[in-house]
């Protein structure tokens, strides 16, 4: 049981990395106070840059946020190429590229209001611990490391001490959510497997390189993947866009050794010349890997991010991983704090995809002659280059693997019936079918109607109310449940939502969907939160479109 002395945190918040400082900040805008411990005594710096793309979807959270400009200005130039060049060095055999515009020349996909945007995770961490710090919602307690926690019915107790100083406290949670990466201390308290595929080990360094004077056909790359005969050897990727590079190199274990491993000659083997000006700021060991947590929630106790599942960091989905699991635990845990929904928070994602793409990059099987200056190697570099350029397509396009996710089968859904479209990497088609995205639409007031959900549900109506039409708000504000309604009177957006009544959760998620309100709207609403099962939803709550094409 907790000692009375025990201080009380509404949400506590283990891990001050992106994915915890997100959901902080996320939790803040909902107006909900939260505590979070980190073991670091700061946020990120230079030297532990990860991450460097933010696609569109987590750009949509950022604009929910109101920190578009923000990112915008500590990220990359606007106007730095984004290409991927596929060579035996900097200096080397050219083999091949795909193609990616600079931001400034990007064009914003017409399903979404934001475009992806490249900001190195050494700016993008201490900017979202600046915006949590002014939103004056969040304990942040850097130096804490936790040591263990215990649940009852009530809440967790987690008992910590200060990594500097070895002094103990004790923070009682509500809830506990475990943001603190692959090796996650709270998953372990929690004794949940993590389990997948090592598939590989790999040494990274970050450099200094003040400037390189590149070929002009393999300049203006953002990556460059490197090739030997033995297939693809590292990869150099830029961290800032201006001058810290990474250079990552896999193999085994034993030979990759830091200690013994002559990066600085690996380094000038990837540049293809030993008159470039650099220095390393920094090696460090890691392991890329498709785990997942063999489940997200033990009692009070969540895992997001990292500690639920790790991909590999081709294509970049990691991190927006981790934000869309902030994007549900956000509003999912306000909500249930304030007594209006169940207690099911839900968080989905999976891996594959970069697996896929990772493994695209390592195909050796054409590249025994790739350092052949005749013909010999000028058709193996031509081959593959032809095919990185097809088989890469999507891990530098994946609009669809982005906007595209969905909660087939949630309970807290309500079906119309209608069939699941394709789940494509790339192509992304909007749809406002029940468990999808809602689709975004330009307003005639310059707002997206991305911009009208967040806080609370939103009922979007698309024709003028039917007789009794209230009802649903009246059950709602009798159940303490914040709903609003907009009326749009727009044609365009009322074909691209296909129905006149669409329900849609804090998320931006459609939940329900249909001509008329179901006859028991409480029903639907117990649905929707969480409070009610699939039996409820059968019997009370269905659709009268159901099976509607």
């Amino acid at each position: 049981m907790p000692s009375p002395s025990d201080e009380v945190a509404p949400v506590l918040i283990v891990g001050g990395g992106p994915v915890g400082f997100a959901l902080a900040l996320d939790l803040a805008w909902r107006g909900q106070r939260s505590v979070l411990v980190e073991r670091e005594p700061g946020v990120a710096p230079v030297l532990l840059a990860k991450a460097t793309g933010l696609h569109e979807r987590t750009m949509e959270v950022c604009r929910r946020w109101g920190i578009v400009d923000r990112v915008v200005e500590v990220g990359f130039p606007q106007d730095f190429p984004g290409d991927s060049v596929y060579a035996t060095s900097l200096n080397g055999y050219y083999i091949g590229r795909s193609p990616i515009p600079s931001t400034a020349l990007r064009v914003t996909p017409s399903s979404t209001p934001e475009k992806r945007q490249r900001c190195p995770q050494y700016a993008f961490d201490p900017l979202l611990a600046e915006v949590v710090a002014d939103m004056g919602l969040t304990d942040v307690r850097f130096g804490m490391k936790v040591e263990a926690l215990e649940q009852d019915e009530d809440g967790v107790t987690v008992h910590m001490t200060e990594t500097a100083t070895g002094r103990p406290e004790t923070v009682r949670g509500s809830y506990v959510i475990g943001c603190d990466g692959a090796g996650s201390t709270v998953r372990q308290l929690i004794d949940v497997p993590f389990e997948g595929p090592d598939l590989d080990y790999s040494l990274s360094a970050m450099i200094r390189i003040p400037s390189m004077d590149l070929p002009e056909e393999l300049r203006d790359g953002e990556r460059y993947i490197l090739l030997s005969p033995e297939g693809a050897s590292s990869v150099m990727t830029s961290i800032n866009g201006r001058d810290i590079w990474r250079l990552t190199v896999v193999g085994s274990q034993e030979r990759l050794n830091p200690e013994t491993f002559d990066m600085h000659g690996e380094i000038v083997r990837a540049l293809g010349r030993d008159d470039i000006p650099f220095t390393i700021e920094r090696v460090a060991p890691w392991r890329r890997s498709q785990c997942a947590a063999a489940t997200f929630q033990v009692g009070r106790v969540f895992l997001a991010g990292d500690a639920a599942h790790t991909t590999s960091p081709t294509g970049g989905h990691g991190l927006n991983t981790g934000i869309g699991d902030v994007s549900d635990l956000g509003w999912m845990l306000p909500s249930v704090l304030q007594g209006w929904a169940g207690e099911d928070p839900v968080a989905e994602r999976n891996s594959s995809a970069s697996t896929s793409n990772y493994r695209a990059w390592f195909d050796s099987s054409e590249a025994a002659d790739v350092l052949d200056p005749g013909p010999a190697g000028e058709k193996a570099r031509s081959n593959i280059g032809k095919r990185m350029v097809k088989e890469l397509y999507g891990e530098w396009n994946s609009l669809g693997l982005d906007l595209g996710y969905r909660y087939e089968g949630s309970p807290v859904i309500v079906p119309d019936g209608t069939p699941e479209p394709p789940d494509e990497y790339s192509g992304y088609t909007q749809t406002a079918r029940p468990g999808h995205r809602a689709p975004h639409a330009w307003l005639t007031d310059g707002r997206s109607t991305l911009d009208l959900f967040g806080q609370g549900f939103v009922l979007l109506r698309f024709e003028r109310p039917s007789d009794g039409e209230d009802r649903l708000e009246h059950e709602a504000k009798e159940s303490g449940i914040p709903l609003r309604v907009i009326d749009i009177r727009q044609p365009e957006i009322a074909d691209l939502y296909e129905r006149r009544l669409v329900l849609v959760r804090p998320d931006g998620q459609v939940a329900w969907r249909g001509d008329e309100l179901p006859a028991d709207a409480r029903a639907l609403l117990s649905i929707v939160t969480g409070r009610g099962g699939r039996e409820t939803h059968l019997r009370d709550a269905e659709s009268p479109i159901e099976g509607r094409q």
